[in-house]
């Protein structure tokens, strides 16, 4: 029978009042992972895919934006068309760019045009931790957690004893200044914390052609904040405000430069407004946790080539949900520990473009439910079920089974999950636009994926390893047979596999190093690699402390192998293969004071020619040099 979480239960009891908060007492949550499911889980439990990325390291070793963190990071492909301004698509284990659900402290921030989301300038000033979760997660989260999530998780002030501020100023390369500060704490049952990011730069010529520089501008303002009422009961709410500038080369459709981009005068800007309200109740001495939120997002896009307006979007989300978990332990195995939790949910969104006369509308309601058991044994198996009613397409039904195994003689632990992703069609893709004709029989894309890993740690975890092979198969894909035809669903599969291996040693108390290497298979509906996913891609990083820890030297570098890519040159398109490349960064820091710390930092260090994109050249080496302070730290 049900009865209460023991001592370590109390654990447990606890995490779901975190996650809702993102509560942030840094000794706890690097061996949490909160958004892997619907309660937030201790890692050696989870048995999905995830790489959980530390705000404050990031920042140590020189890494301002959330593109930069993520290209370190297995099974991820970054796109950037351009330099940090322009247009940044994200793909994991070979999906495409709407194929991954992004959330910034539980609220989805995919952008309505196209359901994918633009990771330009995105500063990781206010994070306090990123989780990246691979696979099929739709089963928790609906649609676009397709592939994967992209859970990025703001620092609160909640638990600290004092105020605590960070700043930083840096200027360099390409007439670049960026800049934050952070203020955050708790007073009594008050806690927030408030930052400002800000960037301009002159940036560097895009096109293969001229000298015209395309620069861009970029602030972030992010609030969260909240007061524990009581003991069991916390109010919280989360405001982010992001304002971007951008120039860029247009492309040419007639003349000999045919295809290509070119010098010429273009903008694009971005400004979104994203909240959350919400609270968390926990009720029976925390066997039941009720939490309850409002989540708001709003976007405007707009697009200017030649002094005429080409592209505007103006979009709308608003998302209610209801979430209740029931923990408690039973004990027919030896004490097993349960955790069943109820969802219900409802999206309205709301889209427009500058090609639509009257907006566009359509709703979901979402009906989730998830139960998790651990074991005695070092087992635990999560299992999660998952409706969809659209209003504007067939409903779907999603799930999702994961295990997580020990093998204590071994020092090591199995991971594996099995599970069903969507994506559903787009406002353009259903209703019609300028570019194509509707078609309201659209339905969903859908894959079901699947991976099994092996995580081991040697030498008493100085060496930790992760092999983890995943496979998806893709129905349903969406694509425009002809350009101005309505879109259409393919029958034909399309196949997704590889492999992810991860090892990290500590080879001295001051040095340490992490790689990664990644073996990607995407293949298309014809049988041809997927664009823009490169089969092999590898990241390395060193770092190493010296004079009694106060300097520290931190090298890293990024593989792209071989990749194919579209070309309009001439006019029609056909495939191309951009070659590899290799990206080194490398910076170096001393702490001038115990609060003050002074760096230098490069990126593209030995300045490779290389495109990301074809015909949109990447970025040429910069070099930075900056200052961190802080302050109310002991």
């Amino acid at each position: 029978m049900f009865r209460p979480s023991g001592a370590q239960a109390l654990g447990l009891i606890a995490l779901p009042f975190l996650v809702s908060t993102a509560a942030a007492q840094t000794t706890t949550l690097p061996d949490i992972v909160v958004s892997a499911s619907q309660t937030p889980q201790a890692s050696d439990r989870v048995g999905a895919t995830v790489t959980v990325l530390q705000g404050d390291k990031l920042r140590a070793d020189g890494i301002t934006n959330l593109v930069d963190a993520l290209r370190f990071a297995p099974g991820v492909h970054v796109s950037p068309s351009g330099n940090t301004g322009t247009l940044t698509q994200v793909r994991i284990r070979g999906g495409e760019a709407n194929h991954l659900l992004i959330m910034v402290d539980g609220i989805e921030i995919n952008q309505l045009a196209d359901s994918g989301f633009d990771f330009a300038d995105f500063p990781i000033d206010d994070v306090e931790r990123i989780e990246i979760i691979r696979g099929p997660q739709s089963g928790i989260y609906g649609s676009n957690a397709h592939a994967g999530v992209v859970s990025v998780i703001t620092r609160s002030g909640r638990g600290l004893t004092k105020p605590r501020a960070d700043f930083r100023i840096e200027s360099g390369s390409l007439r670049t200044t960026a800049g934050s500060f952070n203020l955050r704490g708790q007073t009594g049952p008050v806690y927030a914390s408030v930052t400002y990011s800000g960037l301009t730069s002159n940036g560097y010529n895009i096109s293969r052609f001229g000298d015209e520089r395309d620069g861009n501008r970029a602030n972030v303002f992010t609030f969260k904040g909240g007061i524990d009422v009581t003991q069991d009961l916390n109010i919280e709410g989360v405001l982010r405000y992001t304002s971007r500038k951008n120039d860029y080369d247009p492309q040419a459709f007639f003349g000999p430069q045919t295809g290509y981009v070119v010098d010429g005068p273009a903008n694009g800007t971005y400004e979104s407004i994203i909240g959350r309200f919400g609270f968390t109740w926990k009720t029976f001495d925390g066997r039941l946790i009720h939490s309850a939120n409002v989540r708001h997002y709003d976007e405007k896009t707009t697009s200017f080539e030649y002094g005429f307006q080409s592209f505007g979007t103006d979009g709308k989300r608003t998302m209610l949900d209801y979430k209740a978990t029931l923990l408690g332990n039973t004990n027919f195995f030896g004490g097993e520990q349960h955790s069943f939790t109820l969802l219900v949910d409802r999206r309205d969104e709301r889209y427009q473009s500058l090609f639509d006369l009257t907006p566009y509308f359509r709703d979901r309601t979402g009906l989730a439910g998830e139960y998790i058991v651990s074991l005695p044994s070092g087992t635990t198996i999560s299992t999660a079920l998952r409706h969809d009613w659209n209003s504007n397409f067939e409903d779907v039904v999603t799930w999702r089974v994961a295990l997580s195994q020990t093998i204590a003689p071994l020092n090591a632990r199995l991971h594996s999950s099995i599970g069903k992703g969507i994506t559903d069609p787009t406002f353009a893709e259903v209703a019609g636009s300028a570019f194509n004709l509707p078609n309201f029989a659209l339905l969903p894309e859908h894959s079901t994926g699947w991976d099994v890993g092996l995580e081991q740690r040697f030498f008493d975890g100085r060496v930790v390893t992760d092999v983890t092979y995943f496979q998806m198969t893709l129905t349903n894909e969406i694509y425009q047979p002809v350009f101005g035809a309505a879109y259409i669903n393919n029958p034909a599969d399309a196949d997704r596999k590889g492999v992810e291996v991860v090892a990290k040693v500590r080879w001295l108390d001051w040095f340490s190093t992490s790689a990664s290497y990644t073996y990607t298979d995407a293949t298309t509906r014809f049988g041809q690699q997927a664009l823009r996913r490169p089969p092999h891609s590898a990241a390395f990083e060193a770092t190493a402390l010296f004079a009694e820890n106060r300097g520290r030297f931190v090298v890293g570098a990024v593989y792209n192998g071989k990749r194919t890519d579209s070309s309009f040159v001439p006019a029609v398109a056909s495939p191309v293969t951009l070659p590899g490349y290799s990206l080194v960064r490398a910076q170096l820091s001393y702490d001038l004071t115990k609060f003050a710390t002074a760096y230098i930092k490069a990126e593209n260090l030995f300045d490779a020619k290389y495109e990301d994109i074809f015909t949109y050249r990447g970025s040429p080496r910069i070099i930075m040099g900056g200052l961190r302070v802080k302050f109310g730290y002991e």
